[in-house]
């Protein structure tokens, strides 16, 4: 065996890590954590009763244009979205 291993067996049974290491990381992830949380609560955007205006009217049979004088529109053109590949 390697000089490394031999050490190791003859003394005494040490915990891996320091109990201070471990607390410290601890602490540290549970901050991260608690300032994410506070942070996101306070950004959060106003609670809506309701997410979607429902009084909102969409005009129909609009054909002219505001101001023109009797000029029609042309119908909206229809794009079909490509897909790469």
């Amino acid at each position: 065996m390697s000089p490394a291993r031999t050490q190791g067996r003859t003394g005494a049974y040490r915990p891996p890590r320091a109990r201070r290491e471990v607390v410290l990381a601890v602490l540290g992830v549970l901050s991260v954590v608690i300032v994410t949380a506070a942070l996101i609560w306070v950004f959060a955007p106003a609670d809506e009763t309701e997410p979607f205006p429902t009084d909102l009217t969409i005009p129909t049979g609009v054909t002219s244009a505001p101001g023109s004088s009797g000029t029609t529109l042309p119908a909206p053109a229809t794009t079909v979205g490509s897909t790469p590949g």
